[in-house]
């Protein structure tokens, strides 16, 4: 049995399949708070229920549908399915955390909203708004991990000196603005190196994802210069790290459409873990040194990176640096090594490099006309202009050279 609310001046339907009675009463408050002016119906059923029918029947134009029993992968395929066909989808639920908000957003949904629903509390219209049209839809940004493939090589470094280089921008250009994400969430050191408090609002970002937007992240971020602004901090319990590392994904789309380019420090460990960020991720640098096992390592990651990214892997760049001479090999060695030219040796520059950590300032805006600022600068220039490296590789090059 339906319950039918009147149809009025908009064509814009809702339907929505639900099986308890906080399930129906939510319904009704968001019914009732857009003040909707269209065909709304409420079916008996879960998010399983509208995935039988689907490709059988055809939806309203917002579907609200309560998750049952079913197991979270199952439901995630479920959601993926219907918004294939353009349907949007807000989902009911009882699970409260982090993860599972963002795995559904992820998948496609429009919102998950927590059963028994808050109706004291403001909510989001999510009825009465219609999706934007993709011609005027925001322009992305543009995001670029940088990633040591090793301890000690300088990858913070880079990905502080890279986000000041990204902002300066091209001639003729709008100057940018740059977001830069500490993403060790454990033992980030950014907000040391930069000798700025640490951001709490990064972990609000995690507890109450639904708030970020870019006044949100305005708000809670630090802004190192005019047009960058940092978030940098360390998670006090550590129970809680699996749950915000899920979370990274989203948080870093929300940086993409408030930056015109999001620089993150991300360690090696969630690249390997086939951590969800990747799949937001543009460009991704590693940084290594000149010697064997780096250069082991990276064709470990360059591997993982391949077998693990959920759709086009991002551009791998490598990046050289003289913070760790090793074995000392060449540029054409390691480019050769790993099939992937060398895109920036960083130069040796320990008293400019050493001179800024002291003050607390990145090298590009202490000495700007050092070896080392003008060797970043080239590099973000490069990464601005074109994307001359090729995806990952899909043949490991150890296979190729056993």
């Amino acid at each position: 049995m339906s319950q039918m609310f009147q149809p009025s001046k908009t064509e814009r339907r809702v339907e929505a399949f639900v099986t308890t009675e906080e399930g129906r009463d939510a319904v009704i408050h968001l019914l009732r708070q857009a003040a909707l002016d269209s065909n709304a119906t409420v079916h008996t059923g879960t998010l399983q229920t509208m995935a039988r029918l689907s490709g059988m029947t055809t939806f309203g134009d917002v579907m609200i549908a309560e998750l049952g029993e079913t197991s979270l992968d199952a439901n995630i395929e479920a959601v993926r399915d219907i918004v294939a066909d353009g349907t949007e989808v807000i989902l009911l639920g009882r699970e409260n955390d982090v993860a599972t908000y963002r795995t559904f957003l992820t998948a496609g949904a429009k919102d998950y909203l927590l059963l028994p629903l808050d109706t004291k509390g403001p909510l989001p219209d999510l009825l009465s708004s219609e999706s934007i049209p993709t011609e005027v839809k925001r322009a992305h940004g543009r995001v670029i991990a940088v990633c040591g493939v090793s301890g000690g090589v300088g990858a913070s470094l880079l990905a502080a000196n890279l986000s000041v280089a990204c902002r300066a921008g091209g001639e003729g250009e709008v100057t940018p603005t740059v977001g830069l994400l500490d993403a060790d969430l454990a033992f980030g050191s950014l907000a040391v190196d930069l000798d700025i408090e640490t951001t709490s609002g990064l972990f609000e970002a995690f507890s109450t994802p639904e708030r970020v937007d870019s006044t949100f992240l305005q708000a809670t971020m630090h802004e190192l210069q005019p047009g960058l602004s940092v978030y940098s901090a360390e998670i006090e319990d550590m129970s809680l790290l699996p749950s915000c590392e899920m979370g990274l994904a989203a948080l870093v789309s929300s940086l993409k459409e408030t930056f015109s380019t999001t620089v993150i420090d991300l360690p090696r460990r969630l690249v390997a873990e086939k951590n969800p960020v990747l799949d937001v991720v543009d460009d991704l640098i590693l940084v290594l040194a000149p010697g064997f096992g780096a250069v082991r390592s990276a064709g470990r990651l360059m591997d993982l990176l391949n077998r693990n990214a959920a759709g086009d892997a991002p551009r791998v760049w490598l990046v050289l640096t003289q913070t760790r001479r090793d074995a000392g090999l060449s540029a054409k060695e390691v480019a050769g090594a790993l099939d992937l030219p060398v895109s920036c040796a960083l130069p040796p520059c320990a008293s400019d490099i050493a001179r800024a950590y002291v003050k607390g300032t990145p090298v590009q805006s202490l000495a700007p006309n050092s070896a080392y600022a003008r060797r970043v600068a080239r590099l973000a220039q490069t990464m601005r202009k074109g994307h001359d490296p090729d995806k990952v590789r899909q043949t490991s090059w150890w296979k190729k050279r056993a």
